[in-house]
This record gives structure tokens, sequence and C-alpha cells, in this order.
């Protein structure tokens, strides 16, 4: 009987978990879409075109990182400039990160399929649960490239460089692109330590199959 209700509340959870790694997913490649869309705007929109639209608008920007939002003056944002080159390798390294983030969801996604179809020790879960793991390791040694890349981006698009320099308390700005994030890599590895006992699972599986 208890094993029973465990059943049932495991395949609840399990079938639960599916449905907002659905949603998830939905939302990833409406993202994807947009910033696809954006990157093909980018491409072939003119640069001229924009900057003289820029130029001739009121523009107001402000910046926000880890929990500091900055309201920039109007002078700063008035400096933005449309850089084409900068914009659209921002737009593909944008693009990339949010196409390896719905690889990642849509294993999660496959992966509680078969879980709430009674598929628990498989070679095929073991390996949804290593690329998985691979993923985030990727993520993990690359991301903070990624944002220095961001923060540089739009210290370009704005020419903040010189304008803080200007300040007396800033003597000089750089970036640094190198950086890993140890906790994502943390979590990578043990993910990537479950695929691997999944693995044997499905192994002593196959070997009990045999001898019954």
């Amino acid at each position: 009987m208890d094993q029973t209700i465990q059943s049932k509340e495991f395949r609840f959870l399990t079938k639960g978990l599916r449905t907002i790694f659905t949603m998830i997913m939905i939302f990833t490649i409406l993202g994807l879409v947009v910033f696809g869309g954006l990157l093909i705007l980018a491409i072939f929109v003119p640069e001229k075109a924009v900057n003289s639209i820029l130029a001739n608008g009121s523009v107001s920007a402000k910046l926000q990182f880890e929990g500091i939002q900055i309201l920039l003056a109007d002078q700063v944002a008035e400096n933005i400039r449309f850089v084409k080159k900068s914009v659209v390798s921002l737009l593909v390294a944008s693009t990339l990160y949010i196409a390896i983030l719905l690889w990642i969801v849509m294993l999660v996604r496959n992966l509680l399929g078969n879980l709430s179809s009674g598929v628990i020790f498989s070679v095929a879960n073991s390996k949804k649960i290593e690329w998985i793991a691979y993923s985030i390791v990727v993520i993990s040694l690359t991301v903070g490239a990624f944002r220095t890349y961001i923060a540089y981006t739009v210290v370009q698009l704005f020419n903040l460089e010189s304008q803080l320099v200007s300040i007396d308390w800033v003597k000089d700005v750089s970036f640094h692109f190198s950086g890993i994030n140890w906790t994502l890599l943390l979590c990578g590895l043990v993910i990537w330590t479950i695929a691997r006992v999944f693995r044997y699972g499905a192994f002593l599986q196959e070997e009990y199959d045999a001898t019954a």
C-alpha cells in the first residue's frame, strides 16, 4: 500500500515538474526567436540610419548589474552609438547561450518524461544527465567571459570608458574575460556523478533482467 502511494506521488511529482519545464521551454523558445529576430534586424539595418534616429530622438538609459541600478545622466545617454559589429557579436553570443539553456531544458523535460513513465535506470537517462552536466560545465567556464563582454559592449556603445576615466577617483577601466563560475562547475560535476550512478544502475537492471 505504501509503495503504491509513493509510486503515485513520484509520478505526480515528475509530471508536475515536466509541466513546469514545458512552460520554461516555451518561454525559452520565445526568447530564442526574439533574439534571433533582433540579430537578423541588426545585421541588415544600416548603421547610419540607427545612429541618425538615436541622434534625433530623446534617449534615456539605466544600467542594472548585480543588484545595482544606475540611471545615466542625459549627456551620457545621448552619447550612445549603434556599432553594428559589437551589437551583432553580442546578439550572437546571447542567442548561443539561450540555445544552450533550451537544450538543457529539453533534456530535463525528456528525462522527467521517462521517469514519470517508470523508466528510471536506463542508458538513455544516464546519457541525458551526462549531456546536462556537460552543458552546465560549458556554461560555468564561459559565463564569466560572456558577462564581461556584455559590460564591455555597453561601455563601448555609451562611450562610458572616457566618461569614467575623467572622474577624479577613477584611474583606469579594464576588462577581464577569464574566470570560472565554481558553483556551476561543482553542480556540473555533481550531475555528472549522478549520471554515472544511473549508468551503473542501468547495468544492474540489465543483469537482474537477464537472470530473472
